[in-house]
């Protein structure tokens, strides 16, 4: 059996290796994400100049695509109509810190699998 300073020179030297490979992760992930933009961006821009050889109309272009293309002639807005105040957060993801809820109205779809899968609303609670 091991003695007590081996396994936690174990353990420290995993955690090292942890600490190493979720920087490495990280690094990596964002690298991804740039890649994946540059490439959408040359895919695009390739789309548009070959749309543009063959003289396409963009109303038929995006006729067919099913979407509309703006006349470049807005429609008037109301100007009675009040702006909806979202609130103030009252809990955050912590799987996503970019989710919020006030706890008002209908639960997201983020909260109720939380909430399925045993997690309770106190967790997610913003404590500020």
């Amino acid at each position: 059996m091991a003695s007590l300073n081996e396994l936690r020179a174990s353990l420290t030297k995993i955690d090292e290796e942890i600490t190493t490979l979720s920087a490495e992760k990280a690094k990596i992930e964002k690298e991804l994400k740039e890649a994946e933009k540059l490439h959408a961006k040359e895919t695009l821009a390739k789309i548009v100049s070959e749309l543009k050889a063959l003289n396409l109309d963009p109303s038929d272009i995006a006729k067919a695509l099913g979407v509309s293309v703006s006349s470049g002639k807005q429609k008037g807005v109301r100007s009675t109509v009040a702006t909806k105040n979202a609130g103030i957060p009252k809990y955050r993801s912590s799987i996503d810190p970019t989710l919020t809820w006030t706890g008002k109205g209908r639960k997201p779809g983020w909260v109720i699998t939380f909430l399925d899968n045993g997690g309770e609303l106190a967790d997610w609670l913003i404590k500020d």
